[in-house]
């Protein structure tokens, strides 16, 4: 199974760096994009390995398990070959408990909530077999286990028994003119180049109070390797790359240093539903009781096999003994619409990517161009291009990470790490103009390095130590390239994960994002909610938006280590600041010019009271402002919402394989000027973790 090895490639690289700041070229016709994924210096930079693979490089790599123990004797088992059969998995209980006290209209009778699992399709029980009669062959299942633990009356249909990721064979060879290798059949994890196949990489700036599903038992480990890198659970890295299913065919070491990839399948918007019901309010079977809870029955539309695909490839030329690389990379997603006219929706994306180092120096970057075209959309191109430069503290007096970019507004991808959401004439092709699991519509106020198409702009990012003190600071410009959107998104980062938990953002079969709130203007995602914003300064006679808009953003994040009576203490401080403007400013504020100024403050400390039992605690805090030319409530001014979170915990390692957490969260919020937007409550989540 591809998602549960690694290659540890020990490539340094120079200077940690944040994102670097961007310089855009002016009247490009064709964008130009280097990219970069971020890597502090000396971090591993990863990719995934087949275990047939694994078996023909075992001097150069290490193995990690996905869901990690905190060690590799699992993968030191697993390097054995040839091997019959190996079992292994874990075992996940997850029980969750909600008391909305003041809950937004029409949730109840469920403001109060208590059961095992959140909502999410996550394991509770995995089971990996995986057999390598050879050392050029391998193949692997993972199992998946689910049960609510209703009692005696459970239906059949509550409990789940399946595949969790198909069954995956794949074959590597090795010949004399270089290695061949063949991934087929369930989930594959698998990343191109960042414009065509792959997810945007998340900078180490986040909370960790709250756990994930894929989090391993490691003790310490987590919270040594947050200070350190940036990275809690560096074991797992399949959620950095898109879920594939089909067939990959891969050549490398090929004479003169030369490579490719081929793919064709299906990625998660390759899903054709026609006709589907994607509006929730329609699935209500009796208006006025239960609190009107949507059913969700139709969405999946028309039961017929519709030839929906996903297909592409790379050709690669490596260079020298710093192992330099130029790549051209190609998709081409078709996604039929209807199996009797024939209608399809198609967009395809052609990209040239470089990695190259220069002295101690390192640039990265990628440019090219896209389409999108449908029955109702005429195709039109769009650029994309990105370039980014990495220098170490050696070359300057602080580590940068300078990255410049411009996409085009008809450029689009829903498989590659740019939002592409904002341009009406494409989003008018999916219903309620947000797909399930979109984490905006419109404008989207960026964090630090998260690209965005229709925009020029520039991110700059350094880090500085001090002592036992660890600082990095990230800053971020960009312009609209054309008026085409009067609404504007933003994350409520503080209490979204809770919101998730309450509307689930992947109902079964949703082809539709889930909208709820009393202003129907909150979207949920997965693990996160965001929030339309839309703009009034528009043409009194079209209402088409008159003015372009401007978003800039500024991180700060602070990490401190020390010990306190011989015992780990740890303090993380992170804050954002957001703004989107009609006019271009270097630092985001509330002023005359603003749309929307967003602040988020978060504040996690951690301490380990006595060996293997940490005590963890978290302090969240959100301000949002709108602008004059935003929606106004029902006090006639715009938006002044103020989101609180309180949490505090405990992880109890119990063995070297087994753990149970515990997490406790307060949440408040309200909107002074929309009366309707205000909500508060509790929650509660355990976990037990075990690894056999």
């Amino acid at each position: 199974m591809a998602s549960i090895y690694r290659i540890e490639q020990h490539r340094k690289v120079p200077g940690r760096g944040g994102t670097l700041a961007l310089l855009v070229l002016l009247g490009c016709c064709y964008g130009f994009s280097l990219f970069g994924q971020y890597q502090p210096p000396g971090q591993t930079i990863t990719r995934w390995a087949t275990p047939s693979e694994v078996a023909l490089e075992t001097d150069t790599t290490s193995l990690l398990w996905l869901d990690q123990r905190g060690g590799s004797a699992i993968g030191d088992k697993l390097k054995k070959q040839p091997q019959k059969l190996t079992v292994f998995g874990y075992y996940r209980l997850f029980l969750y408990g909600r008391n909305m006290t003041e809950a937004y209209p029409n949730l109840a009778p469920y403001e109060r909530t208590y059961g095992v699992g959140d909502g999410y399709r996550e394991p509770m029980m995995s089971l990996n077999l995986t057999a390598r009669p050879n050392g050029r062959t391998a193949f692997g299942t993972e199992l998946f286990f689910f049960t609510p633990y209703l009692g005696t009356n459970t239906r059949a249909t509550d409990n789940t028994f399946t595949l969790n990721l198909g069954l995956n064979f794949y074959g590597n060879f090795r010949t004399n003119i270089g290695k061949f290798g063949v991934r087929a059949g369930g989930i594959h994890w698998y990343n191109l180049s960042p414009f065509t196949v792959g997810v945007y990489q998340l900078l180490d700036r986040f909370s960790i109070f709250d756990r994930t599903p894929w989090e391993g038992v490691t003790n310490l480990g987590k919270y040594d390797n947050y200070f350190q890198s940036g990275s809690p659970n560096p074991g797992d890295l399949r959620w950095n790359n898109q879920a594939f299913q089909g067939l990959i065919l891969d050549g490398r070491s090929l004479p003169g240093g030369l490579g490719f990839d081929m793919f064709w399948g299906k990625t998660q918007p390759n899903a054709g539903l026609a006709n589907a019901i994607v509006d929730p309010s329609l699935t209500i079977q009796n208006p006025g009781q239960a609190g009107n809870v949507p059913t969700y029955q139709g969405f999946s539309g028309d039961k017929r096999a519709l030839p929906s695909y996903i297909a592409g490839g790379k050709i690669s030329k490596t260079f020298g003994s710093e192992r330099n690389t130029l790549s051209v990379n190609t998709i081409y997603s078709h996604t039929a619409l209807d199996s009797i006219s024939n209608d399809n929706m198609n967009y395809q994306v052609h990209t040239l990517t470089v990695n190259w180092k220069l002295g101690k120096v390192y640039v990265e970057g990628e440019l090219g161009g896209g389409s999108f075209e449908s029955p109702i959309t005429e195709r039109k191109w769009g650029e994309a291009l990105m370039m980014r430069v990495l220098i170490p503290k050696e070359v300057s007096v602080l580590p940068l990470d300078i990255q410049l970019y411009q996409i085009g507004k008809d450029f689009y991808n829903l498989n590659g790490a740019i939002n592409t959401t904002s341009n009406p004439d494409i989003q008018q092709n999916f219903a309620t103009n947000v797909n399930a699991g979109q984490v905006s519509t419109g404008g989207l106020l960026t964090q630090v390095g998260q690209l965005a198409h229709n925009r020029r702009g520039i991110n700059l990012n350094t880090e500085a130590t001090y002592k036992d003190f660890k600082f990095n600071f990230g800053w971020g410009l960009a312009g609209e390239l054309e008026v085409q959107n009067s609404d504007i998104s933003f994350v409520h980062r503080i209490n979204g994960l809770a919101l998730s938990r309450i509307y689930n953002p992947f109902p079964e079969n949703a082809t539709s994002a889930t909208v709820f709130g009393p202003y129907n203007r909150q979207f949920s995602f997965f693990r996160g909610v965001s929030e339309r914003v839309r703009t009034t300064d528009l043409d009194p006679a079209t209402a088409a938006p008159l003015t372009k808009k401007y978003y800039n953003s500024v991180d700060f994040q602070a990490k401190y280590k020390t010990k306190l009576d011989e015992k780990a203490f740890y303090v993380f401080y992170l804050g954002n600041l957001m703004a989107a403007k009609s006019e271009a400013t270097l630092w985001p504020t509330l002023s005359p010019e603003s749309y929307l100024f967003v602040q988020y403050h978060e504040l996690d400390i951690y301490y380990e009271l006595f060996p293997k039992f940490l005590l963890t605690s978290y302090l969240g805090l959100e301000r949002t402002q709108g602008g004059r030319f935003t929606e106004w409530g029902e006090n006639d001014l715009p938006r002044d919402q103020t989101g609180l979170a309180i949490g505090g915990g405990f992880d109890w390692t119990l063995n070297d394989a087994t753990g149970l957490y515990f997490r406790y969260r307060h949440m408040d919020f309200e909107d002074k000027n929309f009366e309707l937007d205000k909500y508060k409550g509790h929650e509660i989540t355990i976990e037990l973790k075990t690894f056999f």
